[in-house]
């Protein structure tokens, strides 16, 4: 399917440029600027975040060294009155030193004595708030418990910390499951044996309970992470703070969270994971007890001022647009103007209306472009005027010439020949003149603003605060703009020889690829075969793209447009000495024999709707290159262009 070729209009070419360096620094600096603010605020927030969770890691710590000092206190008492006989009056003493302690923390859970054999001695429960003594008969031997044995390693004056992992009574697993963690120390007896543990549970809710001051915003989670897999979660919904226990294997984004884990010598950690941001801090829990704090806060909350910065800074760009583009409708529409006034009067006078007159009168480039056709339609009158005083003078001259030679046949069809030559001569010297005139008086007046606007782009490119993309913008402006110096200066070679060119290695094999690519949908729309026979290795000759790129693209096209339906091209390049040869050949209708000599002399052509200059151009163009171009017919049918370049290596420099 064929894409249609979009034409913008001049009007419309400065709207959007109007527009693009409007809005594109408006844009630019407001995205600096919100990015900007985005940075301080996540900053300030996550400075804010980290000092909370340190708090708040530090006020467990903080609980987890009040019970080994009440340890420690309960370890001391039992010391002093431990005996290897005891009286129910000394047991009673203990029972009531226990029932004081958990009635005075009521966040413990249980207390108990463990002898050194792994039985309990004595323990108290809090059941609802309640001190209640465990009688005797369901007292359980804990001595094949992990923490026990563990704790009996300690020594006098330290304290143990176990995992927080689920309580266990008789063997099971307790319901509904609780996390609870263990602080024990060891009773010391006078021969420095050991003679029990004092073990005060603490259940893992109680742990995070003094955090809810935190839970002020909805969807807010706090996570106590333990080395044996478990995990405990707080977390707010509908003004209702809830727990949460399980193995960490049950945990969202456990593979996203665990990299992100502090190390103990590290500092805490805030991360942004959407939907949330995460705060996260290693709590030294005890010898070999490392665990993890975690909050995940709402970014939506967090960020409400930002968004609303956002949305204020979005409707501002779309009035600010707006009125840029009311603006450059308005500029663009007074610019164009003139313009279209004067494209009307070139028309006027190319098609023979030498009367007409521009009536731009204004002090600026317009003004002057207007002068300088009213000048050339005058200095186009003048001519024609000559022309055809000339050409009457030489019919007369042709008619005595005819009068002369009327006594032979011979010297009458001579004279014939030459009137018609003579004619075509003036012809053209009728074309050419217009033609220069007007291409060399275009080229200036156009060739001055397209100076103007290229010195301005590269000012504006050697900016450092211009973004990428707008970099690549102007880029592809300059190159416009330079193709379109191209062609005004392929335009006027016919009248002002053209200046030096730098000169540079091209790559014929690649150029004819690119001119492939552009041309195969012409071909296949018509029904004709176009094929490339390139050698894998490049051609390099000295020269421009540009200028390969127009010789090609004029024999190609001649080529294709001279065949019928299912014809064929073939596009041939080799090397050979010191030479590259490129011949393309067509199976079309062939030269017309009377044009044989014409055909590279400006204005001849044998098309109904060609100009004449296209095989001109290319003539001119190859012998800018010190090549040369030839044409003829094939035995086979149709023509064969053949074109010769000297090799272009690696001493290709300076200039043509």
């Amino acid at each position: 399917m064929r894409i249609p070729q979009v034409t913008l209009s001049i009007r419309r070419k400065m709207l959007i440029a109007f527009l693009c360096l409007t809005l594109g620094p408006i844009l630019l600096l407001g995205n600096l600027s919100l990015q900007r603010m985005e940075k301080a605020l996540r900053a300030q927030i996550a400075q804010g975040l980290q000092a909370e969770v340190v708090t708040a890691g530090n006020s467990i710590e903080g609980y987890l060294n009040g019970v080994r000092r009440d340890v420690l206190s309960l370890t001391r008492f039992l010391q002093r009155r431990l005996q290897d006989e005891m009286s129910s009056d000394q047991w009673e003493l203990i029972q009531n030193e226990f029932l004081a302690a958990i009635m005075v923390e009521k966040d413990y859970y249980q207390i108990r004595f463990i002898a050194a054999d792994g039985h309990e001695q004595l323990r108290i429960n809090n059941i609802e708030g309640k001190a209640v003594v465990v009688p005797k008969s369901e007292l359980q031997d804990k001595g094949n418990r992990y923490y026990v044995q563990e704790a009996f390693h300690c020594t006098a004056g330290e304290t143990y910390v176990s995992h927080l992992d689920l309580n266990v009574e008789f063997g099971r697993i307790e319901e509904p499951n609780r996390l609870v963690v263990r602080v024990a120390a060891p009773i010391i007896g006078p021969s420095g044996e050991t003679s029990g543990l004092i073990i005060i549970n603490v259940f893992g809710t109680k742990l995070l309970s003094s955090l809810k001051y935190l839970l002020n915003v909805d969807g807010t989670r706090i996570l106590l992470l333990n080395q044996n897999r478990q995990f405990i979660k707080m977390e707010k919904q509908g003004g209702e703070i809830s727990f949460f226990n399980a193995e960490t294997s049950e945990l969202e984004n456990l593979a996203q969270i665990v990299p992100l884990l502090p190390k103990p010598d590290e500092e805490s950690n805030v991360v942004a994971m959407k939907p949330d941001i995460l705060a996260l801090a290693s709590v030294s829990a005890g010898p070999d007890r490392l665990w993890y704090l975690l909050i995940a806060y709402p970014q939506k909350y967090l960020y409400t001022e930002l968004t609303q910065l956002k949305k204020t800074y979005l409707l501002s760009f779309l009035l600010l647009a707006l009125l840029a583009t009311i603006l450059a409708i308005l500029a663009a529409r007074r610019f164009s103007l003139p313009i279209r006034h004067l494209s009307r009067f070139a028309k006027a006078v190319a098609g023979g209306d030498y009367k007409a007159i521009s009536s731009i009168t204004s002090r600026d480039e317009f003004g002057e472009l207007s002068s300088a056709l009213n000048e050339m339609a005058q200095v186009q009158k003048q001519t024609h005027t000559e022309l055809l005083n000339w050409n009457a003078l030489l019919k007369e001259e042709v008619e005595k010439k005819v009068a002369a030679l009327s006594r032979s046949q011979m010297e009458a069809e001579a004279a014939e020949k030459l009137m018609i030559t003579l004619e075509k001569q003036l012809l053209q010297a009728n074309r050419l003149s217009s033609l220069g005139l007007l291409s060399a008086t275009v080229a200036h007046e156009i060739g001055n603003p397209l100076a103007g606007m290229r010195v301005k782009l590269q000012l504006i490119q050697r900016r450092k605060d211009l973004d990428q993309k707008l970099q690549l913008d102007i880029t592809k402006m300059l190159k416009l703009v330079d193709r379109l110096g191209d062609f005004l200066g392929h335009l006027t070679s016919y009248l002002v020889p053209q200046q030096k060119q730098e000169r540079e290695q091209t790559d014929i094999s690649q150029v004819l690829r690119d001119l492939e690519f552009i041309l195969c949908e012409e071909a296949d729309r018509n029904k004709i075969k176009l094929h490339l026979h390139l050698p894998p290795e490049p051609l390099l000759v000295c020269s421009k793209a540009q200028q390969l790129h127009q010789i090609f693209m004029n024999l190609i096209l001649n080529a294709l447009q001279a065949c019928d339906e299912n014809g064929q091209v073939d596009v041939y390049a080799s090397s050979s000495g010191g030479e590259f040869e490129i011949n393309i050949c067509d199976n079309g209708c062939g030269l017309p024999e009377e044009l044989a000599d014409q055909l590279f002399e400006p204005l001849i052509t044998s098309k109904s709707e060609g100009t004449g200059l296209g095989l001109a151009i290319v003539k001119q163009l190859v012998s800018e290159l010190r090549g040369e171009v030839h044409l003829k017919n094939r035995s086979e049918g149709g023509v064969e262009a053949s074109i010769h370049f000297p090799e272009g290596g690696s001493g290709c420099a300076g200039e043509f």
